[in-house]
C-alpha cells in the first residue's frame, strides 16, 4: 500500500480510481460546478449541504500520531484549537495537495456559534483532510514538494492493484492516465451524504487552527464533531469522552 509520512503517519494507501475531480474554484473564488459531483440539501438535518464527491468509495484511512492529548476528547480538542465554531457547510470549494503531500478539501462554512476565537467572519473557508485530485495534479504537486519517490516510487503492480489500479509490471504512475483520481478518505467529510444520513447532525462543530484567512482542522482527522440534542458528539463512536453537553464543554 502507498503510505503517507508527514505530520501524521498514515496506515493505508491513497486510492486511485477513474472519475472527475471533486470540487474546484474559479479564480475569483466562486464555486465551479464539476462533472460527477452532485450537491443539494439533505432531509437528514436542517439546511445541511451534501455533495457526492465519491470520496466514500475509497477505504477509510487512519492516522497514527503521538498527540499530547486525547484526540477523542472534545474538551481536549477545544483546548488545543485556536478557534472552535459550529456551523453548516454551504459549498465544497476545492480539493488539492497540501504542503505535506496529503489530499485535503476546503469547505465554505456558515458560522452559527463561535465558542473560541476572535474576529471570525460569518462565512469561513475550512480545510479538512481528505478529497480527490487528478493524478496529473497529484504528481505535479509531489514533484514540487520532493515527495514523489516516497509516495509513488514503487511500481509493484500488486501495490497499485491494492490501490484500485490494474497495472502491468513496472508501470510508472507517470505513464498512467493523468485524469485518474487519487482519493484519500479520512472520514471527516461534513458534506458526506452517507455520514449525514447516518448520524443526522443538527450542526457541525469544527476545531480549528488559523493561517491568515484559512482555517485548518486541528487534530487532523479528529477536527470534526457534531451537535445533536444539546450535546457534542465525536465522529469516533468508540470515544469514551463523547458525547458531552454543549453547555459543559463551552461554558455556555
Amino acid at each position: 500500500m502507498l503510505t503517507n509520512n508527514s505530520r501524521v503517519v498514515c496506515g493505508i494507501a491513497v486510492v486511485l480510481a477513474v472519475g472527475a475531480v471533486a470540487g474546484c474554484a474559479h479564480g475569483d473564488g466562486a464555486i465551479a460546478p464539476v462533472a460527477g459531483v452532485s450537491a443539494g440539501s439533505s432531509s437528514a438535518g436542517p439546511d445541511l449541504f451534501v455533495a457526492d464527491t465519491g470520496v466514500e468509495t475509497a477505504p477509510r484511512l487512519h492516522s497514527e500520531a503521538d498527540w499530547s492529548f486525547n484526540t477523542d476528547d472534545p474538551a481536549a480538542l477545544a483546548g488545543f484549537s485556536t478557534a472552535v465554531v459550529s456551523g453548516k457547510v454551504v459549498a465544497v470549494e476545492r480539493s488539492y495537495v497540501d504542503d505535506n503531500g496529503l489530499v485535503v478539501t476546503a469547505y465554505s462554512v456558515r458560522v452559527e456559534k463561535v465558542y473560541k476565537g476572535e474576529d471570525i467572519p460569518d462565512v469561513i473557508s475550512v480545510t479538512l483532510p481528505g478529497g480527490s485530485v487528478a493524478l496529473g495534479e497529484y504528481i505535479a504537486a509531489l514533484d514540487t514538494l520532493g515527495l514523489y519517490e516516497m509516495k509513488l516510487g514503487s511500481k509493484d503492480p500488486e501495490l497499485l492493484r491494492t490501490a484500485g489500479v490494474e497495472a502491468v509490471p513496472d508501470q510508472d504512475p507517470r505513464s498512467m492516465d493523468p485524469s485518474t483520481l487519487v482519493i484519500e478518505n479520512w472520514g471527516v467529510n461534513p458534506a458526506s451524504e452517507s455520514t449525514v444520513a447516518e448520524i443526522r447532525p443538527e450542526s457541525w462543530v469544527f476545531y480549528l487552527v488559523t493561517d491568515d484567512d484559512v482555517y485548518y482542522g486541528a487534530g487532523f482527522d479528529h477536527a470534526l464533531s457534531y451537535l445533536k440534542d444539546g450535546r457534542v458528539h465525536a465522529l469516533n463512536t468508540e470515544s469514551e469522552r463523547s458525547p458531552v453537553s454543549e453547555d459543559e464543554l463551552f461554558g455556555r
